[in-house]
Formats: structure tokens, C-alpha cells, sequence
């Protein structure tokens, strides 16, 4: 369900609290809805107190105490819902960032309940619903809105204490009304759409309070308890494999003992039960994988390396393909036949006819192939999506934008006081205050066009054991994304020679991807030459001095939560083993103990896959040369690594087309082609948007 909230003049807000429907066919995504059935209960609860992203800080963390980011003046139920004007709290700076994501369409809200008055009906109607907090908050990161959020009596005592506000005596709403519709006195709360199990320490009909220590001891009684279950159930599946395993060794004795004494297998008038637990370890894989695995391991065999697939392995995919279960699945059932056939690799060598050796089994037996395409590891985009929070649309009918910029600021002078009248025209008093003019200025943004196009036969479509044209669609879409993450960081539009920082030694082709727009690195190299410094040995040292660099004593980079470090993947691992980021005794998150760097002197810090990434060499791959730039000449001169610093909303990405893929038959050809279009561009507001350390020790 998507919260409406309206930016007005002076902080002030207009915020949909409460909406009513929603887009599953008029409910949320949990199947519940508000509506002028709900019962609010204004008469007890009056206009709640305006909390940042119910009680956690911007990182999605528990605040010891919630963060009161303004008031709200007013209540109004409409027929989409029930508004609240709210005046944000100038001074506070999470009031800031709700305001800035407000001007932006990029803040959200979530009215919060009690757990024990929240009621629901059957089909999903939310019929009890006291607004007891309104939460605001910006959407960057993973904060969503929170649909039927409710908190425990003790958290909204603390909440309202904390507010200045007072608590509701009459609390309890009547039953008479919805009690036969109503799910229970303890209706499910979630917050993020997980379920939580809160403890409601009030019922309808009596009231128990319970002070923190009491609820804590409840909270450590039930843990213990789910431990001791736990503990029994491994002890219980312990003792049972231990009895199986018992039978089973005792089973084979007898049959042996059996045979030796008959010179034959025991027959019990059916065929003999065949014990073999060997593939047993494979069950974890699904028959893809597992034909995947063997096909593998075979053909690195016959190249000569390693030993092959194991038979308990391939046992245990005829045993699949045989199986009922994979009647279904149409790669497979052209595989039983051959799968029936297969020789284990163990036999000795040539001396009996095998499924690889050459004129004596190998030209019969074919190979099966997984049906389960394995994929490429992907790296996260998570620079872009940062950077697209503050995106621009290219309007329709303009191939270039101008985006209108603060100028100077007017003078101000010191006033000596009136004493005269001016001669033309008389009568006049002299003017006393200097006067000076606004400064203007203007930024343009034009769009680059980037696409990519594959061409396959009809056979491969028919013959493929994938679906040829559905995985390319998916890899076209999720190596845009990383292109673009790339575009961002590394784009440098210069063709001519030794001029682009992406080909320093020679000249670009024309076609390159990233000669789309001028980037973050471009910025700080060579158009701002000011804001690069040479770092040599990595210290915590470089990246303070790398934010230093973002204007007039790095007074750009004030405000942590818009500027963030990033860097290639080289000078994160050598950052990480810096001693002042790994003991705790300098660093309470110590790297040594999390296994993560995330923040370095207050601002977050995004080692990124696709920095330098137009370099791609398998020996200096993502690293630069002394300068900061890439040679894809002389690879060898690329042994460095970088640091950035960057402002996000000082840039101004934009569509005018997000991605499109099409996809054409050719008859003539027996052929498809698919091609993935795009329209995109992005410019900085100053230079002052993004600083840089290079020549920086790996």
C-alpha cells in the first residue's frame, strides 16, 4: 500500500497516514485493507506524535529512543484515506532528510498501532486501527513502508513519555461493533512484513500490567524452553540414525553369513532388499545440478585432469532419471536411455569395453546436460541506486535539458544610518544600503544512446536445453544495470588520443559504452584537477584527506548522509588490513570481528566490482596506473588502486528511455534477433561533486 505525502511550503507536510485500499485488488500486500469501516477512535487518541521510521535510525537499527522528527496540526479523513498535516522539526536532521526526500517524491509513512487493539476480520478488513504513532522517513536504503504496524503498551508509554504527549486513559475499544468479525484479541503485528511474536501484556476484558523485568524473564523462560526442545529433537534424530545404522550392519551380517553358508543370495521369495546408502550425499542436489556436475567432472577427466565423477555419483542421478518424479521433465527423459548405459569410471582400464574409450563403447554412449542454466556470480549495483535516487527524467520533445543553478549570493554591506535627502529628485532620503544582483547560471544535459544486440538460429531455439531467448533477456537486464553502475563511475566522452581516462595509451574505437557521459573519476582527473591528490601507501589517513578535497575545507562533503567513500575492489582488501579498521580497541565494529568495512569516519564506504572496470585484464584487471587512469596498451602499467569521494544529489542522472529489448524473427535467416536499447545521461552540478586519491599502494 503506497503512502501519499505532499510537500508544502515552509516543512510543512501533507501526509496520507492511513490509505484506504490498496493495489492487490483493493488490498495490501499482506491481503488487509483500511476503509471507512475502520474504527480509529480519534475521541481517545488525539494527533500522534511524528516519529522517524517507527523508532530505528536511518541504518534500519533500533534508536535506544525514537528519533521525533516534527508534530502534526491536524487530522482529515478524505475519501482515499485519513491525512495528517504534519511541520517538520527544522533543527532535526532526520527531519531534514524526510524533507529533502519529500521535495523529491522520495518520502514514505506508516501509522503505528498497539498490538492488543488492532483487530482484523476474515477477508482481510482492518476494523480497529488507533493511530498511536506516525512514522516519516526517506526511502534510500531498504526502508519501506511498514503496513499494520503495531507496537507493545510498554514501547508507545515510552514513545509518548519521550513526546511530551499523554497517554490515553480509555484505551480499550469496544468489541460490540466488529467482536464477531474480529480475528482475536491478539491480531498478528508486522512491521516490514514479517510477522513478529509481540506480547500483548493487556486483554480486552482485564488489564494486567507487567513491568520490563517481569516481561524479560517471560521473554527468557520461552527461549529456554524452544533450546530445550531444539536440543531434544537432535538428540531424539541422533539416537534414531544411530538405531538404523545399528540394523542395518546386523541386516548385513545375516545376509552374509547367509550366503556364505548356501553359496548364494538369500531368498525370501522376492527379490532381496539392496542396501546402499553411498549417494545418499547427492540428495541435496536437484537432477540438474547433479548432471552438471558429472558432465563436468568427466570432461576435465578426459582432458586430463583430476579423476572423474565418483559412480555413487552417478548412481545417483539414474536413480533420478528413473524415478517417477522425472517423468516430468523433458531434458532428462532424453537422457534415460543413455544414462542406463553409463560405465563407471573406476573400471579398469581398457580391459573391458568403457563409455569413454575409443571404438570400444565410446561412439554409443552419448552425454546429458543440465537443464539448470549455471549462472555468473553478479555483482551488486548499489552505487547506482544510490545515484538514481536523485534522477531526472529528459522531458518528451527535448534532446538536451537545462537545469537552472544557484549563482552568487546577493552582497551584504554594513548600513550606515539615512542623514541626507538626495538632489534628484528632492525630497528624497539618500540611499544608504550598496546594491548588488543575483547570480544565475545553468547546466545542460543531453542524452547518450547505448545498446547491445544478439542474433541465434532457429535450431538453437529448439535445440537449446535452456530457454535461449529468456535467459538473454535476463542477462541483458542485469548486465545493464552493472554497465550503468560502471557508466557512473568510470565515463569519460573524450575520443581523442591518450586523452580518455578509460584508454590513456591509445584511442578509443567510437563505440565503447563508457564514452556515454562524464563520470565521477573524469571529474575529479581531469576536469577538477584541484580535487585529486597522490596518496601512495593507504592509510585512514587518505580518506579523510579525500573528503578534505570537496571544496573550501571539504565543506561539500558535510552532510554524511548525501557523500559516501568509494572504491575499487584492490584498495578495499588493503584497506581492510589496515590495524586502525581491524582491533577493537581503536574500532568498536572491528573488521577482524564483523568481517565488514562499511563506514569510515562517518561516511559510508562502497568498494565497488565496477570501478576501473573498463580494464579487464586477467593479471592487473580493476587496477590503474600512476595517474589514476586506465592503460589497456600496456596493461602492466596498471598496478594501483583509487579512492572516491562523491556528493550524490550534486549529480543529475536521467532516462528519457530505460531499457527496452525487442525482439525480431527473421524468416529468411531461420534467425531472432533481440537488441536492448537505452537512453541515458548524467551531469554534475560543480566540480566540486567528487574528489579523488590515486596512485594509492595495493
Amino acid at each position: 500500500m503506497t503512502n501519499t505525502i505532499k510537500a508544502l511550503d515552509d516543512w510543512q507536510l501533507d501526509v496520507l497516514g492511513v490509505p484506504f485500499g490498496g493495489p492487490h485488488n483493493g488490498k495490501d500486500a499482506h491481503g488487509e485493507s483500511f476503509g471507512t469501516f475502520t474504527q480509529f477512535h480519534d475521541d481517545k487518541f488525539g494527533l500522534p506524535p511524528i516519529v522517524y521510521y517507527h523508532g530505528y535510525d536511518s541504518d534500519g537499527k533500533p534508536k535506544g529512543t525514537p528519533a521525533y522528527i516534527g508534530k502534526a496540526t491536524s487530522r482529515e479523513e478524505r475519501p482515499d484515506g485519513v491525512w495528517f498535516r504534519v511541520v517538520l522539526d527544522k533543527t532535526n536532521e532526520l527531519a531534514r532528510r524526510v524533507w529533502e526526500a519529500a521535495k523529491n517524491g522520495m518520502a514514505r509513512a506508516s501509522s503505528g498501532t498497539i498490538s492488543h487493539l488492532r483487530r482484523v476480520a476474515s477477508d482481510g478488513r482492518i476494523l480497529e486501527w488507533p493511530v498511536a504513532e506516525l512514522s516519516i522517513f526517506d526511502t534510500d536504503g531498504n526502508r519501506q513502508p511498514a503496513n499494520s504496524y503495531a507496537v507493545a503498551l510498554p514501547v508507545l508509554k515510552a514513545m509518548y513519555t519521550e513526546a511530551g504527549l499523554p497517554l490515553p486513559v480509555d484505551i480499550f475499544p469496544s468489541q460490540e461493533a466488529h467482536g464477531a468479525e474480529a480475528s482475536g484479541t491478539d491480531a498478528s503485528a508486522r512491521a516490514d512484513g514479517d510477522t513478529d511474536n509481540q506480547l500483548n501484556i493487556s486483554s480486552v476484558k482485564g488489564t494486567k500490567t507487567m513491568d520490563p523485568e517481569e516481561i524479560q524473564k517471560m521473554v527468557d523462560k520461552a527461549f529456554k524452553a524452544k533450546l530445550e526442545e531444539q536440543a531434544a529433537g537432535e538428540r531424539l534424530a541422533k539416537q534414531q540414525a544411530e538405531e538404523l545404522e545399528k540394523a542395518l550392519t546386523m541386516a548385513k551380517a545375516e545376509w552374509e553369513a547367509e550366503a556364505v553358508k548356501t553359496n548364494r543370495l538369500p531368498n525370501f521369495g522376492q527379490a532381496p532388499a539392496v542396501v546402499d546408502s553411498s549417494h545418499w550425499k547427492f540428495d541435496h542436489l536437484s537432477p540438474g545440478e547433479l548432471a552438471m556436475g558429472i558432465q563436468v567432472l568427466r570432461e576435465a577427466q578426459r582432458k586430463g585432469n583430476g579423476t572423474g565423477t565418483s559412480d555413487a555419483a552417478v548412481k545417483s542421478l539414474a536413480m533420478r532419471l528413473e524415478s517417477s518424479d522425472a517423468k516430468g521433465d523433458e531434458g532428462y527423459m532424453e537422457a534415460r536411455g543413455v544414462m542406463r548405459k553409463f560405465i563407471p569410471d573406476s573400471v579398469k582400464a581398457n580391459e573391458i569395453a568403457q563409455s569413454t574409450l575409443a571404438n570400444y563403447g565410446d561412439e554409443w554412449v552419448g552425454v546429458a546436460y543440465g537443464t539448470e542454466l549455471w549462472r555468473n556470480i553478479r555483482q551488486s549495483t548499489e552505487i547506482l541506486r544510490r545515484q538514481m535516487a536523485y534522477a531526472v527524467p529528459q522531458p518528451a520533445g527535448a534532446e538536451t535539458m537545462y537545469f537552472p543553478l544557484e549563482g552568487a549570493d546577493p552582497t551584504w554591506y554594513l548600513v550606515a544610518q539615512a542623514s541626507a535627502l538626495s538632489a534628484n529628485p528632492g525630497g528624497v532620503p539618500t540611499n544608504t544600503v550598496t546594491a548588488s544582483k543575483l547570480g544565475t547560471a545553468q547546466q545542460s544535459r543531453t542524452m547518450a544512446k547505448i545498446g547491445a544486440r544478439m542474433l541465434w538460429t532457429g535450431e538453437l531455439s529448439e535445440d537449446s536445453v535452456v530457454n535461449y531467448a529468456s535467459e538473454l533477456r535476463r542477462q541483458l537486464t542485469e548486465s545493464g544495470a552493472e554497465m550503468l553502475e560502471s557508466l557512473i563511475i568510470n565515463g569519460d566522452t573524450a575520443t581523442g588520443a591518450t586523452t580518455n581516462i578509460n584508454d590513456i595509451g591509445g584511442t578509443p574505437a567510437g563505440t565503447e559504452y563508457w564514452l556515454g557521459v562524464n563520470g565521477y573519476r573524469k571529474l575529479a582527473l581531469v576536469t577538477n584537477t584541484a580535487n585529486s591528490r597522490d596518496g601512495g601507501a593507504i592509510t585512514e589517513a587518505d580518506f579523510i584527506e579525500t573528503i578534505k578535497l570537496m571544496g573550501l575545507a571539504g565543506k561539500n562533503a558535510l552532510g554524511s548522509d548525501r557523500v559516501a567513500f568509494i572504491s575499487d575492489l584492490h584498495t578495499y582488501w588493503k584497506t581492510l588490513d589496515l590495524t586502525s579498521v581491524k582491533t577493537r580497541d581503536v574500532n568498536s565494529a572491528a573488521t577482524v570481528e564483523t568481517g565488514r568495512l562499511v563506514r569510515m569516519w562517518g561516511y559510508d564506504y562502497l568498494p565497488s566490482a565496477f570501478m576501473h572496470f573498463p580494464n579487464a585484464d586477467a593479471t592487473y584487471g580493476l587496477k590503474a596506473n600512476s595517474a589514476g587512469k586506465l592503460d589497456l596498451d600496456t596493461a602492466s602499467n596498471n598496478t594501483l588502486g583509487a579512492l572516491l569521494s562523491v556528493r550524490f544529489d550534486q549529480w543529475r542522472p536521467g532516462y528519457r528511455r530505460q531499457m527496452t529489448t525487442e525482439t525480431t524473427r527473421i524468416p529468411a535467416a531461420d534467425a531472432t534477433e533481440i537488441v536492448a536499447l537505452l537512453r541515458f545521461g548524467m551531469i554534475y552540478r560543480d566540480t566540486e561533486a567528487s574528489a579523488i586519491s590515486y596512485n594509492l599502494t595495493i
